[in-house]
């Protein structure tokens, strides 16, 4: 980044100003807890200091492959115990933000759109990649749609921020997510829940453990979870949107035969059926109105009303739009089916001076959707999409052992990726958006548009980390990945839809390679002995891809990758004998070569291209606290300020047709505050039974929805509430839970998207939710 005189005075004025509310912040907290620190209970009567996790141990992550108390981890990073997310409801990523600050869900049909830090999913097909990487146990899993896999006996989520580029390298652009699993262990055990909730909810997860001989055992969990449509569809009450029919089992089976070889395999199935989120974008809101009367400009745009009609051929003329987000009216059948299978290896070996891990996995994941594609009750139309990916991963880790000086990570990683994705748009009848009654002629030769794209993915990467310690107090951490992505792409189209779906010809083809080096720099002090500031320097990017069809001046489909330098100060405090923790972090972001979706009219449909639109940057803080002031109480809050905006960022305003620089405009999904606060209270019975009230309060400022902040896109700032009362009889064997989510019952928008005819088209977060939950552990 090269700043000029002026500017970087600025960056240094703000620099000493953040330094400044940091130290601000951490002494301010040690005044207030010290009062509590006087109230406080002994460890040994039974606190919990908020750094340690449900069961009273110290949260340990292993965000830096190595195995770290969270408190010592010089890096924004986010740990939330298995039990803490089932306590909060939380089953897949989509509600996973309301307890990590500076993350943002969003969703159009089926697939999840994640943002942290300005660092937004615009792209989701197979032609790119996803610029948050999400892990299994060390695993990297290559599509957004496989992070919405359930969340069973886990361990623990970890939910790093900003760009991860020299430990987890490519497509952690924004950040990485890893959920770790509860292991085998050598001691027999098991646990079921169940819940029933509105929309005819029934959820059943649970696991067993079973030691097999000596050094060797394994663990069964699993889950099944069905409910109703949240979208109900009034023309076919059959046919709703949102229902859920899931199931997931995981098998683990784990080996020590001595104490320096431990080997996991795991393999698991998820399968989804029903409706879900077959539909792109499901809730027609309305047509653009041009106030003038005349030819739209970019101002119209952006804040024009909506009239509220369904333009699309094949509605029928002044068909109305949808009235509300969870009520629409179709005729064509939704469906989605997800099929995901893995297998992974982890093995683990102690060699003496250092230990070295091996990580082997294989994803052959697979999903398919259809939708309504006139968005209404008449026959004219239906789409159909489906992806697949088989991924293969191979990982080598080397660490350091022993307390010397310097503690060092070696790795060595390589991918394969075979994707295909298949998009088919089928005009049935000769229908337009003035006829009724609906022409039932046979479409033309020629309506129809198919393609079928595959991307083929070969990446291979070095990398290394070393933190040296000057002094018992004061440590540097320097790190360097060095990748090479080399990819296939071929791409065929046809004009008429059969079944099955035949394609024929000679494909488009194009072939890149990029390679990459991408570093990071800290230096970290321990100013008191709980308290812990850095200062870092870090790079990541994500991997360039294919378009459609090549560029007439390139000649090449490619677009390049995007990139991010980072810099973030950080403060870790742990205050009055470990029952608060107090962590704040600030961070300035700069990306370059921002990909933007920009939407060209094929016939009566809507292809997505991808193109390095331009820059932008982001800076903000984030400020999560923790406290335990006795075995009773539990309170733990997040805050937020995001100040992102797009600085040259040029690309085709679709209503418009005309390109518009939006250097100034708020980079979507990024609210400019978000805050919040939840907590629990332990009422102990006599019998040793607790009655335990909780509740999770969440906030957020307004935020776009669109890369174009359209009025008509815009979540307005909302508030959520979720509330639960549980009994736990003595010893924790079995609980009863009474919970609701949502209970303010918010229709929050996770898409705005442009389809053909203008139609703007959005998708939405589930309405309130309650119910009751039955647990026991054996």
């Amino acid at each position: 980044m090269r700043l000029g005189n002026r500017a970087a005075w600025r960056w240094g004025e703000g620099v000493i100003r953040m330094i400044h509310a940091m130290f601000a912040s951490t002494a301010l907290l040690g005044v207030l807890a010290a009062p509590a620190a006087a109230q406080t209970a002994p460890a040994s009567q039974g606190s919990a200091p908020a750094a340690q996790d449900d069961n009273g141990t110290a949260i340990i992550v292993t965000a830096q492959k190595r195995a770290q108390n969270i408190q010592k981890v010089p890096i924004a990073i986010t740990a939330i115990s298995g039990a803490k997310l089932e306590k909060s409801g939380v089953t897949d990523l989509s509600t996973l933000d309301k307890l990590a600050p500076g993350l943002q869900f969003g969703e159009s049909g089926n697939d999840a759109r994640p943002a942290i830090r300005g660092a937004r999913t615009e792209s989701i097909s197979n032609q790119t990649d996803p610029i948050i990487s999400f892990f299994v146990d060390g695993i990297y899993r290559s599509r957004t749609t496989q992070a919405l896999a359930a969340f069973v006996d886990l361990q623990r989520v970890e939910i790093l921020r900003g760009p991860q580029g020299t430990l987890y390298g490519r497509n952690s652009f924004g950040g990485a997510i890893n959920l770790i699993s509860n292991p085998p262990t050598d001691l027999p055990g098991a646990g079921v829940n169940v819940t029933l909730g509105n929309y005819r909810e029934t959820r059943m997860d649970g696991f067993v453990n079973v030691p097999l001989a000596d050094g060797l055992a394994a663990r069964f969990s699993g889950s099944y979870d069905r409910h109703d449509p949240y979208v109900k569809n009034t023309f076919d009450r059959k046919d709703g949107l949102y229902d859920r029919d899931d199931v997931y089992a995981r098998g683990q089976l784990r080996w020590q035969p001595s104490p320096e070889l431990d080997v996991t395999l795991r393999g698991s199935i998820w399968r989804q059926n029903g409706h879900g989120g077959s539909d792109f974008g499901y809730f027609v809101a309305g047509v653009p109105i041009d106030p003038n009367g005349g030819v739209f400009t970019f101002n119209d745009v952006i804040h024009a009303r909506l009239n509220p009609i369904n333009p699309r051929i094949g509605a029928g003329p002044n068909t109305p739009a949808d009235p509300d987000p969870y009520h629409i009216a179709r005729d064509a059948l939704f469906q989605l089916d997800t099929d995901q299978r893995t297998l992974d290896l982890d093995a683990k070996y102690d060699l003496g001076a250092f230990n070295a891990r091996l990580l082997v996995g294989y994803a052959n994941f697979s999903t398919t959707r259809t939708a309504d594609a006139d968005l209404s009750i008449y026959p004219s139309g239906f789409e159909y999409q489906t992806d697949t990916a088989r991924t293969l991963t191979e990982e080598l880790q080397i660490t350091s052992k022993g307390s010397g000086p310097l503690q060092w990570t070696l790795g060595a990683y390589h991918l394969t990726d075979a994707t295909k994705g298949i998009f088919a748009f089928d005009r049935i009848y000769n229908t337009d958006a003035q006829n009724l009654p609906i022409v039932t002629s046979p479409a033309p030769p020629g309506a129809d548009f198919d393609s079928l794209a595959d991307v083929d993915t070969n990446s291979l990467a070095f990398y290394g980390q070393g933190t040296y310690s000057f002094t018992s107090h004061v440590r540097v951490t320097a790190g360097v990945r060095w990748t090479q992505d080399k990819k296939d792409f071929s791409r065929l189209t046809n004009a008429t839809y059969t079944q099955p779906l035949v394609f024929t010809g000679t494909p488009f083809t194009d072939s890149k390679a990029w390679r990459k080096v991408t570093y990071r720099g800290a230096i970290e002090a321990d100013v008191a002995p709980q308290h812990l500031v850095y200062a870092s320097v870090s790079t990541g990017f994500q991997s360039g891809g294919f378009n459609n069809t090549a560029n007439t001046l390139s000649g090449s489909a490619a677009f390049g990758p995007q990139n991010i330098t980072a810099y973030e100060i950080g403060s870790k405090n742990t205050f009055a004998d470990g029952a608060l923790t107090a962590n704040l972090s600030l961070y300035w972001n700069e990306f370059q070569g921002l990909l933007a979706n920009q939407f060209i009219n094929v016939g009566t449909t809507v292809l997505t291209i991808s193109a390095n639109a331009g820059a932008a940057r982001a800076r903000g803080a984030e400020l999560e606290l923790a406290w335990q002031p006795n075995s009773s109480i539990d309170l733990n809050a997040g805050l937020t300020y995001n100040d992102a905006k797009f600085k040259t960022y040029v690309l085709q305003e679709p209503v418009t047709g005309l390109e518009e620089d939006l250097n100034g405009f708020r980079v979507p999904f990024t609210p400019e505050f978000t805050a919040r606060l939840g907590g629990e209270y332990r009422f102990r019975l006599r019998s040793g039974a607790r009655i335990v009230p909780g509740f999770n309060v969440y906030y957020t400022s307004k935020f776009s929805t669109n890369d174009f902040d359209y009025d008509f896109g815009r979540q307005k700032a909302y508030a959520k509430v979720d509330l639960n009362l549980t009994y736990r009889a003595p010893g924790d064997r079995w609980y009863l839970e009474a919970f609701g989510s949502n209970l303010t019952d918010v229709a929050v928008i996770t898409r705005t998207i442009r389809f053909g005819q203008n139609a703007i088209v959005r998708s939405y977060g589930p309405p309130r939710t309650y119910g009751l939950r039955l647990g026991a552990s054996f």
